[in-house]
C-alpha cells in the first residue's frame, strides 16, 4: 500500500474530536487494506515499528531530525530552527518546507507502507560510528519519496510523536468492526491482546484466520502477558461477599511488579508496562538463573529495594535502578530483593486457567529460596480477623497493604475482576484514598510557577469506552523540581487540540496532552461535580509522586471511582 494513502488517513484521524467517528474511519480505512500490510499498518498508526515489548528504538534525536528535513528540503538549518520554533512542531516543520520544494520539483517518488517500515527497522539497527549520520540519510531518502504529509508523519513517527489519538483499543475496535462487522467482537479480540499484547499479530490473524485463528492464541514464552489487576472494597467485611471461601492473603510491597520469562537459556523480565526491563535488574537474573530450577517458565513477583539488613525501602528508592548507565555501580548501590507469587507458564502448559491455590503450589516446587529470592509473605485463612492482623503486621513492616486472591481464582490477564481485592493502608484510614489519574492538560502557572504550569487537569480511564473523563483539577503538593521536569516531560504528548479519548465538562485547560503520563493523586473524599466529565471530583486533591511503572489504561478507572462514592 501506498503511504500517501495511511498518510491521508492520519491527517483525517487527527482532525477527529469524537472517538466513535475515528473508529467509524479507521474500520473502513482497515478493510481496503491487504491483509499482508495490515500488521505494519497497525503498528505505524500507534506510532510504533513493533509492539512494546520488543523494545525496538529509532534513537534519533529531535536535532537530527531537523538536520533531515534541512537537507531533503534543500534549506539551511537555521530556516529549519526557525520554522520549528515557530510550529513547535518537528512534522509541521518538515510539511511546510518540503511543501515549497515540491512545488518546484518533479513529484516525490512513491513510498509504500512496507518500505517505511523496512527502513525504520533499518535505523534501529544501525550502530556504531557514523551512526547517526547515516540514520539522518535513510531518514533523508524516506522524505525525498514522500509527499510534504506524508513527510508529517514520517518525522513524528521517527520522534516517537505521533498524536492521533489512536491506542491499541481504539485500534482492537476498529479490526472488530472492519473484520467481523460488529464492534461487540472486540471482546474477543481483547481477551487474545491480554495474552498476547501485539496489535500487529492479533491484526494479522484476524485478516487471515478470522475469529478462529484468534482463539487459537495462547501464552508464548518472551511475550509478556497482561498483569491481572485487583479490585477494591470499601472495607474488609465485604471481601466474603466478593470472594467466598478460602483466601490467600499476600503481602503488597511497595515497589515494582515483574514477569519473568524463562526460555532454554535466556532470562527476560518485563515491566508492569510490559518494557524490557531485564538489563537494569543483572542481580535478579542472576538469582533467577540460581534458584529457579525448570528451563521454560513465567513467573510473578515484586521487586523490593533493600537496605543492608535486607529490609524493605520506598519505592522511589528503586526507581534509582531506572538507569541505561552506570548499572554496576547502582547494583552495589540499591540491593534489591526478589518476592515471587504466581506461576503463569511451566513445562509447556499455561496456568492461567489453574486455580491460585495449584498456581502457588507448583511456584513453590521449581523455586529454591535464597536471601534475595523467596515467597511473597502469605496466610491462609477465611477469618476476617486473621486477615486484619495480617494487613496490620504488614503496616508495621512498612508494606503497603495485602492483596486478598480466592484459592480457586484463576489468572485473568488484563482483567480487574474480583478473584483479587487490595487492601491498602489508605483505605482502612477513612479520611484518604489514592488514585492513580492520566495527566490530560494543564493551566499555565502564574507568580512563582510562572513558565511552568500551575496545575494539571487529570482523568481516570473509561474502559467500557476506552476513553478519559476528567475528575480533578491538581495543583498541590508538585515540588518545584517536579514543576521544573513536567514541561519537558509532557512535551512529547502535547497537542493543540481536545484528544479524541478525552473528554470534558466545564473544565477546559489551557494545553492539552495525550493521555500517557500516571500520577499518583491522594483526595479527601469524592464529590458530585458537573464541572468534570465523570460527574464527580476528588476534594482536596494532592500530588504524591509518578507512576512511571504504570500505562495510561492501567490508571484507576470510573468505575472504581463511581463505586467507591456510592459505598461512601
Amino acid at each position: 500500500m501506498d503511504f500517501q494513502k495511511l498518510a491521508d488517513l492520519y491527517q483525517e484521524l487527527e482532525q477527529t474530536s469524537s472517538g466513535n467517528k475515528m473508529r467509524e474511519i479507521l474500520a473502513e480505512f482497515f478493510k481496503k487494506v491487504p491483509e499482508d500490510d495490515i500488521a505494519v499498518i497497525s503498528y505505524l498508526t500507534l506510532g510504533q515499528i513493533a509492539s512494546s515489548y520488543e523494545g525496538l528504538v529509532l534513537g534519533m534525536a529531535e536535532k537530527s531530525a531537523l538536520k533531515a528535513i534541512s537537507k531533503a528540503a534543500g534549506v539551511d538549518e537555521s530556516k529549519v530552527k526557525k520554522t520549528m520554533q515557530e510550529s513547535g512542531d518537528a512534522g509541521v516543520t518538515a510539511e511546510k518546507l518540503l511543501q515549497k520544494k515540491l512545488q518546484t520539483l518533479v513529484p516525490p517518488g512513491k513510498l509504500t507502507v512496507k518500505e517505511l517500515f523496512e527502513k525504520l527497522h533499518k535505523i534501529t539497527k544501525t550502530v556504531g560510528a557514523g551512526s547517526q549520520e547515516e540514520k539522518i540519510n535513510i531518514v533523508i531518502n524516506l522524505l525525498q519519496k514522500s509527499s510534504s504529509k506524508g513527510a508529517k508523519y514520517i518525522i513524528r513517527i521517527v520522534l516517537g510523536t505521533l498524536r492521533i489519538g489512536v491506542a491499541d483499543m481504539t485500534v482492537l475496535d476498529a479490526l472488530a468492526m472492519a473484520y467481523t462487522g460488529s464492534k461487540e467482537n472486540k471482546a474477543q479480540l481483547e481477551k487474545a491482546y491480554n495474552i498476547c499484547p501485539d496489535v500487529g499479530i492479533i491484526a494479522e490473524t484476524l485478516a487471515k484466520k478470522g475469529l478462529k485463528g484468534i482463539e487459537k492464541i495462547d501464552v508464548h514464552v518472551g511475550r509478556p502477558i497482561k498483569m491481572m489487576l485487583a479490585q477494591r472494597v470499601e472495607n474488609l467485611e465485604e471481601v466474603p461477599e466478593k470472594i467466598p471461601g478460602m483466601l490467600g492473603v499476600e503481602a503488597k510491597y511497595d515497589g515494582e511488579r515483574m514477569q519473568v520469562h524463562k526460555s532454554k537459556d535466556k532470562i527476560t523480565l518485563f515491566s508492569r508496562r510490559m518494557e524490557d526491563i531485564t538489563e537494569q535488574y543483572p542481580d535478579v537474573v542472576k538469582y533467577l538463573e540460581e534458584h529457579v530450577s525448570w528451563k521454560e517458565y513465567v513467573i510473578e513477583g515484586e521487586i523490593l529495594a533493600i537496605d543492608k539488613e535486607g529490609k524493605p525501602l520506598h519505592f522511589q528508592v528503586l526507581m534509582q535502578r531506572k538507569r541505561k548507565t552506570d548499572i554496576e555501580e547502582y547494583v552495589k548501590k540499591v540491593p534489591v530483593q526478589l518476592k515471587l507469587f504466581d506461576l503463569l507458564y511451566y513445562n509447556g502448559k499455561s496456568f492461567l486457567h489453574e486455580a491460585y491455590e495449584k498456581r502457588t503450589e507448583q511456584l513453590a516446587k521449581i523455586v529454591s529460596k535464597g536471601k534475595n529470592i523467596t515467597f511473597a509473605d502469605r496466610i491462609v485463612t477465611d477469618d476476617l480477623k486473621e486477615v486484619n492482623k495480617f494487613f496490620q503486621k504488614m503496616l508495621k513492616e512498612k508494606q503497603e497493604g495485602i492483596m486478598i486472591k480466592g484459592m480457586d481464582s484463576e489468572y485473568q490477564a488484563g482483567t480487574r475482576g474480583w478473584n483479587w481485592i487490595k487492601w491498602k493502608k489508605e483505605y482502612a484510614a477513612e479520611m484518604t484514598d489514592t488514585f492513580d489519574l492520566v495527566i490530560v492538560g494543564a493551566f499555565h502557572g502564574k507568580g512563582k510557577r510562572s513558565g511552568t504550569f500551575g496545575a494539571l487537569l487529570c482523568a481516570c480511564y473509561n474502559e467500557k469506552e476506552d476513553t478519559f473523563e476528567t475528575v480533578t483539577k491538581l495543583g498541590t503538593g508538585l515540588t518545584d523540581e517536579m514543576l521544573a521536569e513536567l514541561p519537558k516531560k509532557l512535551k512529547k504528548y502535547q497537542v493543540d487540540h481536545k484528544p479524541a479519548r478525552v473528554v470534558v465538562s466545564d473544565i477546559k485547560p489551557e494545553v492539552w496532552f495525550e493521555p500517557a503520563i500516571v500520577v499518583e493523586v491522594l483526595a479527601a473524599e469524592i464529590t458530585q461535580s458537573p464541572s468534570h466529565a465523570l460527574g464527580l471530583a476528588l476534594r482536596f486533591p494532592r500530588f504524591v509522586k509518578l507512576r512511571d511503572d504504570k500505562k495510561a489504561e492501567q490508571a484507576t478507572t470510573s468505575k472504581e471511582i463511581k463505586q467507591m462514592y456510592k459505598e461512601k
